[in-house]
């Protein structure tokens, strides 16, 4: 899973592996460790709510997707989720997006689970 800011959205991609566990109700965790024992953690989940949820505590993000809205996303070529929730006066965009393979990025940085491009 990928994370990306810029102004006042957050961007979480996700590959096929992490579509389907999450379709499964399996949270998705990646974390970062930073000197000075800092760490700054992210959570995708799938979640029992009508509606989706983002939060920002003690250095953890957390995003929480309606469980059926999940489902019928890792169901259909649709690339992303998107939603906004108020935040400070401002919306937080947020978009959560399947992973598309990277042609030209080094060896190393490709991701075998990435979705395929199509029509490129």
């Amino acid at each position: 899973m990928k994370l990306r800011f810029r102004e006042n959205r957050l961007r979480l991609r996700v590959n096929r592996r992490e579509v389907e566990a999450l379709s499964n109700g399996t949270s998705l965790l990646e974390q970062v460790d930073f000197p000075g024992d800092a760490r700054l953690a992210y959570i995708l989940e799938s979640a029992s709510t009508n509606s989706p949820a983002a939060e920002f505590k003690s250095g953890v993000i957390r995003v929480a997707v309606p469980a059926s809205e999940i489902q019928a996303w890792a169901s259909t070529d649709t690339i992303g989720i998107y939603f906004e929730l108020p935040a400070n006066g401002k919306p937080l965009k947020v978009a959560i997006e399947k992973d598309l393979e990277c042609s030209d990025a080094p060896a190393e940085e490709r991701d075998p689970d990435a979705y395929p491009r199509k029509n490129c």
